[in-house]
């Protein structure tokens, strides 16, 4: 990047270069992963233009994280897969009006993924119920249920087709491709996906209650800072 910007190829800007990752064929999907998800503030511009460049009107949350994950390959690391995930909550509610919030769309987007890897994970045997899924996001639209057909319906076109990263040699499937997780670490992961799902889900209702404070004064975050802190811990067992 440094040499094509270098030489006068392309304009270090921001948009310049998110329009550069969506168009030009031929670029390593991972390292575009990684440099969005740095947390300097000129990559973060990149990310924000390159979703903004993006359009889900119209789109299911699921259809709208299925395209914007064709394009690169998520980071290993949890702030960059952070970052890029409230990007495109917000992103995804600006353009749908779907969910009571963005952090709907944020929680909801990780228990996606965490479906996507159980259900299409070679090395796990004992998949993900839909009433397990179901169970996962209750009470994640500020405090209400998500519609049990919108959740059906995600369950249903995750378990029948993964997402797969667009390559130029063909697609992908991200759960092959990733990091794989053993068959013996399997109720382990599921448990630590479980308690991240049921932490976040809990911040999330006390939030949206007004809640109590936990050893002290309690402040409503306006974006979605309920699921960061747990998200660093458990984002490993997520994309196992």
């Amino acid at each position: 990047l440094d040499i094509v910007c270098k030489a006068g190829f392309l304009e270090m800007s921001p948009l310049a270069i998110a329009t550069w990752f969506h168009q030009t064929p031929g670029l390593d999907k991972r390292a575009m992963g990684d440099y969005m998800g740095e947390g300097d503030d000129f990559n973060k511009s990149v990310l924000y233009a390159y979703v903004d460049l993006m359009s889900f009107t119209d789109m299911t949350i699921d259809g709208a994280l299925r395209k914007f994950l064709a394009g690169f390959w998520l980071p290993g690391e949890a702030q960059k897969i952070d970052r890029m995930m409230e990007k495109f909550a917000e992103r995804f509610c600006k353009d749908t009006q779907a969910f009571a919030n963005a952090d709907t769309a944020y929680v909801l987007a990780y228990s996606i993924i965490m479906l996507n890897t159980d259900a299409h994970s070679p090395k796990i045997v004992k998949k993900m119920t839909l009433a397990e899924f179901l169970r996962n996001n209750r009470g994640i639209n500020d405090g209400a249920d998500l519609s049990p057909e919108l959740l059906e319906g995600i369950y249903g076109r995750i378990a029948a087709e993964g997402f797969k990263v667009k390559e130029d040699d063909g697609a992908i499937d991200m759960s092959a491709a990733g990091v794989d997780a053993k068959v013996s670490s399997h109720d382990k992961y599921r448990a630590e996906a479980q308690q991240l799902m049921t932490a976040a889900q809990g911040l999330l209702k006390r939030a949206s209650e007004g809640g109590a404070t936990v050893g002290g004064d309690f402040v409503v975050a306006n974006k979605a800072e309920y699921v960061t802190a747990i998200l660093q811990l458990g984002w490993a067992p997520m994309l196992a």
